[in-house]
This record gives C-alpha cells, sequence and structure tokens, in this order.
C-alpha cells in the first residue's frame, strides 16, 4: 500500500522520500512531509469494521492537519479512502479504549461535532496544539457510559492513562515504585495474603484492587514461593527461615506511600477513625494469619517461647514497618 501512495504522490510532484513510512505503533502509518498529511492503513478480508487506533495514541506523529484512511477489503477487491474521524462512531473497548472505523459511517453520525451528544471538534480534539485531548474523550465515552447505566471500564498497557478514566492497568505493567504503594495497600487491607494456603486467601482482594485502585491483579502477583532469612530477636538472636512472603510484606508496609483509611474501611466492614485506631486493630489481628509459620521453625525456638508469643513477636515486627503518617483519612 505504501508503494501504491508513492505511485500516486508522484503525480502530484511528491517524491517518494516525501512519503514517510513510520512503520511500528506510530499514528498514522504515513505521512506525507510538510503537508500536514497523514495517512492510516487498514484493510481486512470481508469486514468493512476496523479497530482503530488508541484513543491516548501516545505515538501520534506531531503537527497533523489531516489523516486519511487508506483501506482495502480483499474479498470485494475494493480499496478506498475516508477522512479518518468521519468514520469514527464511537470509541469501542477492547483491552484499551480504540477508535473504531465504519467505512461505511455517514460523516453526519461520528462521534465528532458540536451537536448534542458528540464528543467535540476533531480540529480542537485530535489536531490541537498538544496531540489528541484524550482526557476529553475519555470523560465523554465514561459520562455515556454512565447516561446508560453502565459502569466503563477496560484494561490498560499504560499507567499514564488521564486520571479518572476508569481504566485498569495490569500490576505487571506498573512501574516497581507503584508496584510497591499497591502492594502496601493491600497487604493493609488483606493480611490473608501472609497466611497459609486457604480457599478464602484472597476472596475480595482482587475485586477491591479494581474498584479502589484500578488495577487488575492477579494471585500471581502476591505468590511469593521460597523462604528468606529475617531476625526475630524475641524468639532467637540467629536469623531464621520464613515464607518470602513475610519478607515481600516487610518491605512493602515500609514504603512511605500514602495510603487512604477510606480504602482500608471497605474490606474489614468497619470505619477507622484514625491511622493509630487502625494499626492496633491490624496488630491484634495478624497473629492468627502468621501463627502457622512457628511449626517449621520451632526447632530454633531458643527462648522456648512457644507458638503464641513467636506469633506476637512477628506481628509487632510487621506492625513496626507501618509509618502511622502514611495512613490519612
Amino acid at each position: 500500500m505504501v508503494e501504491l501512495i508513492c505511485s500516486a504522490a508522484e503525480k502530484y510532484g511528491i517524491t517518494k522520500n516525501e512519503v514517510i513510512h513510520h512503520g511500528g505503533h506510530s499514528f498514522p502509518d504515513v505521512t506525507i512531509k510538510n503537508t500536514g498529511v497523514g495517512i492510516e492503513l487498514k484493510g481486512s478480508e470481508s469486514s468493512r469494521r476496523f479497530n482503530g487506533n488508541s484513543v491516548v495514541a501516545s505515538t501520534m506523529i506531531p503537527g497533523l492537519k489531516k489523516i486519511y484512511l487508506l483501506y482495502w477489503v480483499s474479498q470485494t477487491n475494493e480499496v478506498g479512502y475516508r477522512d479518518y474521524f468521519e468514520c469514527v462512531p464511537t470509541p469501542v473497548v477492547t483491552h484499551s479504549p480504540r477508535f473504531q472505523l465504519d467505512i461505511d459511517l455517514k460523516p453526519t453520525d461520528s462521534m465528532f461535532g458540536l451537536e448534542s451528544g458528540k464528543a467535540g471538534n476533531v480540529s480542537e480534539l485530535i489536531f490541537g496544539s498538544h496531540g489528541i485531548d484524550s482526557d476529553k474523550i475519555i470523560q465523554w465515552m465514561v459520562d455515556r457510559a454512565k447516561n446508560r447505566g453502565e459502569t466503563p471500564w477496560w484494561i490498560s498497557h499504560d499507567e499514564n492513562l488521564p486520571t479518572g478514566s476508569t481504566g485498569l492497568i495490569k500490576f505487571t505493567n506498573l512501574s516497581i515504585d507503584k508496584r510497591r504503594a499497591f502492594m502496601k495497600a493491600a497487604f493493609l487491607a488483606f493480611p490473608r495474603i501472609i497466611s497459609k494456603k486457604s480457599n478464602n486467601k484472597y476472596t475480595g482482594l482482587f475485586e477491591w484492587a479494581i474498584a479502589a485502585k484500578s488495577i487488575l491483579s492477579t494471585r500471581d502477583d502476591f505468590s511469593a514461593g521460597g523462604k528468606e532469612k529475617i531476625v526475630l530477636a524475641a524468639f532467637n538472636t540467629s536469623a531464621i527461615e520464613v515464607p518470602k512472603v513475610i519478607q515481600v510484606a516487610l518491605e512493602s508496609l515500609a514504603v512511605s506511600d500514602t495510603v487512604y483509611l477510606s480504602e482500608l474501611s471497605e474490606p474489614y466492614g468497619k470505619k477507622f477513625e484514625s491511622a493509630q485506631i487502625f494499626i492496633n486493630f491490624y496488630r491484634k489481628i495478624l497473629p492468627s494469619y502468621i501463627n502457622y509459620i512457628y511449626n517449621d521453625v520451632s526447632k530454633f525456638d531458643k527462648n522456648n517461647i512457644g507458638p503464641a508469643r513467636f506469633s506476637e513477636a512477628l506481628a509487632d515486627l510487621i506492625t513496626s514497618k507501618i509509618n502511622p503518617s502514611t495512613i490519612l483519612k
């Protein structure tokens, strides 16, 4: 198709060197140098609808004023072109919000325009000085969905989606810092994560992650296999091996990221008036989730403190990592 564009361009005095094929994930696929014109290439065997480009469009070529869709449909030997944004009835959700393209769409049925129910002008939303205004487009999607009584959401590979987009990002796509911040909140809200295997170990966790954090997580994100050495002075002066999830919890709870009491209220079904009240409550329930560890280390119990005091000492160590100033109303 790029060769066809080059051939057609030569008829208008445009050389091959001025037809730039960007490749990769760039949007659009082709631009014509010094014209402000871009061309997106789409084709199918028989369908006359295509999933277009991401609404976020972080790879959009800057400085364009017009983008055309050059399409082909193999079954009918059809090749044609349309104004790209005249073909967009609405964004659709695959794993993230994308423009949907319908090559038979009437221009007046496009999502763009100033009429009631439209998202806004293409010149402002797409070709503004800062490129695609994803915030406005996504807010239009959200408002439109809510007006239909729907709850909009999607899974994103981009952690820089506009704030309040109701998009979900996979835990594995978060930066290391944001992973730890999420893990801190998760360990505070669901201490069962550090318990031994059970049918209810992760009950409510993943729904909470979506509702409170807009993060799509799985049990693989929390299944820290193996052992780690820690020192528990009340038990033994030498290091002992405990499940790796304990070390993950210690590291996660120690980070300085903020957690809000409102995020913690729903999992426990109760309201906490202050950080210290929550921490006291958390410390009280921890032993029941970690008492299983004593069986694996009992032979190293030099001080003969027994399982109950061992669990209390480990709970003290875990709780000591929480900075009350990072838990806010």
